[in-house]
């Protein structure tokens, strides 16, 4: 493989990584602000509490799993960006090995 397209490759696993843990972050933040407004609701609420404190209960639960899933992608992004950043700093060592022993 070509130290270039091993750069780019890294690069755009990076990239790609990047991504991952933006969409994560957005998918964790946007959660949280659900789970506040479903805390206002149920407080707003008086009647019907019993079916309330179900509905919330679910909405709790199924918030919690995309919390969850969510976290699990923001580390997996994380670790991919250090794997792809390895490569990239592999590739800059062979390049400076190479222009050491043309040199």
């Amino acid at each position: 493989m070509e130290i270039g397209a091993a750069m780019n490759s890294g690069l755009q696993g990076m990239q790609r990584a990047n991504q991952q843990v933006s969409e994560a972050s957005q998918e964790i933040a946007s959660a949280a602000g659900r789970n506040d407004v479903q805390q206002q609701d149920n407080a707003n609420v008086n009647g019907g509490q019993a079916a309330t404190e179900t509905a919330s209960e679910t909405a709790q639960s199924v918030n919690a799993a995309s919390i969850t899933d969510s976290l699990v992608s923001l580390n997996e992004g994380q670790t991919n960006f250090e794997a792809n950043t390895r490569t990239v700093e592999t590739a800059d060592e062979m390049l400076g090995t190479l222009i050491d022993t043309s040199a």
